[in-house]
């Protein structure tokens, strides 16, 4: 996952600047009958006769379902944690059940990346296909965020929930939440956009015994003038890749110092 979580640049565009490029008016995108997000007629008419064919677009206002507690279906109280490290894992298994937010944020991020994914088609930008990939690649969040469990134990293997990790043989079962989000604050004059990214993961034994807590929370928040499609994605873009690339680096911080092989 090299585009996303390295530190610098994505598919070589940068921080994105203050300046004030073009200036557009409309409805924001809707949703089509099919569910998928297009832009609405009038808003993509005005940028178009704001700019010309170079077109302007900020992003729509991306929805998912209210974030829900991480033992939601799976516990009905979550386990009080009383563990604040674990060694000796490297000949152990873990199950790991993901929560109901892991879907919602999983389906928020390939929303997004074909929203953006059809503007670059539309507005004739293949330059950014790379970047889109790079940054909202959820085969690649997941392989990042699942490294330091599969170095630190023998085996990482998915269940559905905690009795089926134990039935399964597992010595540890971890349930595990990722809650992405994103917000527009404004979008004109000032594109103004708010991604947040948190990430748990509360080791549980056969006991019940809980702990350690593994977590990451990142909010990043980021204004900037409204510009052409081009650059009003790469600005998003960078937000994305700010917040998710800094929850990865503390989430695997905070793992390395906890969990001990």
């Amino acid at each position: 996952m090299r585009a996303l979580a390295n530190s610098g640049h994505v598919g070589g565009f940068r921080a994105p600047g203050a300046q004030q490029a073009v200036e557009c008016s409309g409805t924001p995108p809707r949703l089509a009958k099919d569910g998928s997000r297009r832009p609405a007629a009038s808003f993509v008419l005005s940028c178009l006769l704001a700019v010309g064919v170079a077109g302007c677009a900020t992003p729509p206002p991306f929805s998912r379902p209210a974030s829900e507690p991480a033992f939601s279906g799976l516990m009905a109280q979550p386990p009080v944690v009383t563990r604040t490290a674990l060694t000796g894992t490297r000949d152990k298994v873990l199950a790991v059940v993901l929560t109901r937010n892991v879907a919602h944020s999983r389906t928020l991020n390939d929303t997004m990346r074909r929203q953006y994914t059809a503007w670059s088609v539309e507005f004739k930008l293949p330059h950014l296909a790379a970047d889109i990939d790079g940054v909202l690649s959820d085969e690649r969040l997941m392989s990042v965020l699942f490294a330091p469990m599969r170095s630190a134990f023998k085996e990482v293997r998915l269940v559905r929930d905690i009795p089926e990790g134990f039935e399964s043989g597992a010595d540890y079962v971890g349930v595990l939440d990722l809650d992405l989000n994103h917000e527009e604050l404004a979008t004109f004059p000032t594109q103004r956009q708010m991604h947040t990214a948190k990430v748990s993961l509360l080791v549980i034994d056969p006991q019940l015994v809980a702990g350690p807590a593994v977590t990451a929370q990142v909010v990043h928040e980021q204004a900037t003038g409204v510009k052409g499609v081009d650059g009003n994605i790469r600005d998003s873009l960078y937000a994305i890749k700010t917040s998710r690339t800094q929850m990865l680096e503390q989430f695997k911080a905070d793992f390395d110092s906890r969990i001990k092989r």
